[in-house]
């Protein structure tokens, strides 16, 4: 019996879930900011709100809730819907904090910052791209 097909696949699936696609076009699931960010639950608040931080998801969610009705502070249990509850550039981070948080060893960016201002775009963009001050020692970026 001939057993590399197998291997094959167990190793295709290690490699693919050491990887992740962030696209232009960003799907998010109904339910909230933080199963959005670890669906599997793997991961503490601290470091949800410390990969929030990193990609400038706090600054930026703050910015949206003091321009809408209802309560102005972010919390992860906050509600998040597919399409309304964020804009398309929000989605696009909270797609970069995921792939963050999971510790993808590579990270493929498909125009995921597409939908952001230039301001915000170069910082996000700083700290994933500059190589002597990497804050993601493991992470490979491909944009």
């Amino acid at each position: 019996m001939d057993t590399s097909p197998t291997i094959v696949l167990i190793l295709l699936i290690l490699v693919r879930a050491q990887q992740t696609i962030i696209s232009q076009d960003v799907s998010l699931f109904s339910g909230t900011l933080r199963s959005n960010l670890d669906p599997f639950d793997e991961h503490s608040d601290k470091d949800c709100w410390d990969v929030l931080e990193r990609c400038h998801l706090t600054t930026v969610l703050q910015g949206s809730l003091q321009r809408s009705e209802g309560p102005h502070e972010i919390k992860l249990d906050m509600p998040i819907s597919q399409t309304g509850s964020l804009s398309a550039g929000e989605r696009q981070l909270v797609a970069m904090a995921r792939a963050i948080l999971r510790r993808s060893n590579v990270v493929i960016l498909d125009e995921a910052t597409s939908q952001i201002d230039s301001d915000l775009d170069d910082q996000v963009r700083y700290p994933c791209c500059a190589f002597p001050f990497l804050p993601f020692p493991d992470l490979s970026v491909f944009i």
